[in-house]
C-alpha cells in the first residue's frame, strides 16, 4: 500500500478557473514518461483534479510534479491515506455537496479508460476496485446520498412532492444559464409529458432541449406554454420580474389546463411578482423553501458521514488484506521454486554418484540431507538478516504499512537478491 501517492486539486482550494488551468497542465503525459512511476491514472471533474499513482517512492515523484508545474494550492497523500482518500472521494465525503453521485459514475470512467489504455498497474487496479466498492457499499447501506441539497435538486423534489409525482406532467423550464440547465437534467430522468424549455437566447434553448429530449422556447412566448404547462421552474438571472401580477392574471384567464400551476421560484433576484401567488389557480413557492429543504437534508447526509467512514476503514482492512495475501502467495511460490531447483540439481548430483557406484543408501541420505539444508539456508539467513535489522531499532516500526506487509516485502526482495546472485551455498 506504500507504493500508491494521490495529488489533488479541489474545490476545497482552487478556483474553477485555477482548476481548469491545473487539468491542462496535470497530464497523462507526465507520468506515462517517468519510469519511476508504475501506473496511473487522472481524474477530471468540474470541481477536483487527481493523479494517482504507484512508484517505488510515490511521495518523491508527486513532489517533483507539484514543484515543476507549481501546484501551490495542491495536496500530496501516500501510502494508506492515498487509499482513504481515493475511497471518501467515490463515496462523496470529499464532494462539494457531501454525498453526491456524479463523482462515483466519473471515477469509473476514469479507472475503465486506464485500464483499457493499460495504464494502471494490478495495485491501482485494486485500489479503484476497493473504492468503488466502498462507495457503492456506502450508497446502498447508509443514507448519505439521499435527499436534495443543491437548490436545482431540491425544486425539482418539491415539485414532485407537491404534485404528487412528476408522471404525465407538462413542465416548463425558464432561463437556460447554469441553474436552468441543473433543473433540466433533473426533470430529464422522470417521466414526464413534456418539458419545455423557454430562454432568451433561442439557440441555447435549443441546445439544452436537445440535451434532454425536450422543445426549445422563446421567451416572449412564454404566455403560450404557461397556459399549457401544470408547472414552471424559473431560473432566470434577469434583473426584474419575468412573471409579473398582470401576466399571470391574463394567462391563468385565458388557461387551457385544469390543474393548478405550480411556479417555482428559484431565481435570486426573484423571477416572480410575489403578488402572483395570490392568483386563484396558481401555487407560487420560492428560494425560502428550498433552503429549508435544502438544509434539512444536508443534516441528513451528514448524520450519515460516520458510518461511511466506517465502512472506508473495513474497505481499507480487506484491501491490506488482500495485499498481504499476494506477497504471500508471491513468497509461498519463490519458495516452492526454490526447492524445486534444489532438488532437481541435487538429483542429478545423486543419480551420478550412484553412476559411479557409490553406495544407493548413502547417496539418498545425503541427497535427503543436502536438499533439506540448502532449500532453507537462503531463507533462514535473511530471517536472521531482518532480525539483527530490527534490533537495531526503527522509527517505523508502529506505522501500519511498515509491520506484516513490510516484513514480507523484505523477504521476498532479499530472496530475490540473494539467489539472483547464485548465492546457495
Amino acid at each position: 500500500m506504500h507504493r500508491i501517492g494521490s495529488l489533488w486539486c479541489s474545490h476545497k482550494t482552487c478556483s474553477v478557473e485555477e482548476l481548469e488551468e491545473i487539468a491542462e497542465r496535470l497530464n497523462p503525459e507526465i507520468f506515462a514518461e517517468d519510469p519511476r512511476v508504475s501506473g496511473f491514472a487522472v481524474i477530471n471533474t468540474c470541481n477536483r483534479v487527481e493523479a494517482c499513482i504507484s512508484s517505488e517512492n510515490p511521495g518523491a515523484v508527486l513532489e517533483d510534479v507539484v514543484n515543476r508545474l507549481k501546484l501551490d494550492k495542491s495536496g500530496i497523500f501516500v501510502g494508506k491515506d492515498a487509499v482513504e482518500h481515493l475511497m471518501r472521494v467515490a463515496c462523496g465525503l470529499e464532494a462539494m455537496i457531501v454525498g453526491e453521485d456524479q463523482i462515483l459514475g466519473q471515477i469509473k470512467k476514469c479507472y475503465l479508460e486506464s485500464r483499457k489504455e493499460g495504464t494502471i498497474d494490478g495495485l491501482l487496479d485494486l485500489a479503484f476496485d476497493r473504492a468503488i466498492r466502498a462507495a457503492k457499499r456506502a450508497r446502498s447501506e447508509t443514507r448519505i446520498n439521499e435527499g436534495s441539497v443543491s437548490i436545482g435538486s431540491a425544486a425539482v423534489e418539491l415539485a414532485e412532492f407537491i404534485t404528487g409525482g412528476l408522471e404525465e406532467k407538462s413542465i416548463l423550464v425558464i432561463g437556460a444559464g447554469e441553474m436552468g440547465t441543473l433543473v433540466a437534467r433533473a426533470l430529464s430522468e422522470k417521466d414526464l409529458k413534456a418539458i419545455f424549455i423557454a430562454n432568451r437566447t433561442y439557440e441555447r434553448a435549443k441546445r439544452l432541449a436537445e440535451e434532454v429530449c425536450g422543445k426549445a422556447a422563446k421567451l416572449d412566448e412564454k404566455e403560450k406554454w404557461l397556459s399549457i404547462c401544470d408547472i414552471a421552474l424559473s431560473t432566470t438571472s434577469a434583473p426584474h420580474h419575468i412573471l409579473d401580477y398582470d401576466l399571470m392574471t391574463r394567462i391563468m384567464a385565458h388557461r387551457r389546463n385544469d390543474n393548478d400551476l405550480l411556479i417555482i421560484d428559484i431565481a435570486n433576484p426573484k423571477d416572480v411578482e410575489e403578488r402572483v401567488g395570490e392568483i386563484e389557480g396558481v401555487e407560487l413557492y420560492d428560494l425560502d423553501c428550498l433552503y429549508g429543504i435544502s438544509e434539512e437534508n444536508l443534516k441528513k447526509r451528514l448524520s450519515e458521514v460516520s458510518k461511511v467512514e466506517g465502512i472506508i476503514a473495513e474497505e481499507i482492512e480487506v484491501f491490506k488484506n488482500i495485499l498481504n495475501r499476494q506477497r504471500v502467495e508471491r513468497l509461498i511460490a519463490l519458495i516452492y521454486k526454490h526447492e524445486s531447483r534444489i532438488s532437481e540439481e541435487e538429483k542429478k548430483r545423486a543419480l551420478s554418484y550412484i553412476e559411479r557406484g557409490r553406495d544407493p543408501k548413502e547417496v539418498l541420505e545425503g541427497f535427503s540431507q543436502a536438499v533439506l539444508s540448502k532449500t532453507l539456508h537462503t531463507p533462514t539467513k535473511i530471517l536472521r538478516s531482518y532480525v539483527e535489522m530490527m534490533g537495531k531499532g526503527s522509527e517505523d516500526k508502529d506505522n501500519d504499512d511498515n509491520n506484516n506487509s513490510d516484513f514480507i516485502d523484505f523477504f521476498i526482495a532479499e530472496f530475490e537478491k540473494v539467489r539472483g546472485m547464485g548465492e546457495e551455498e
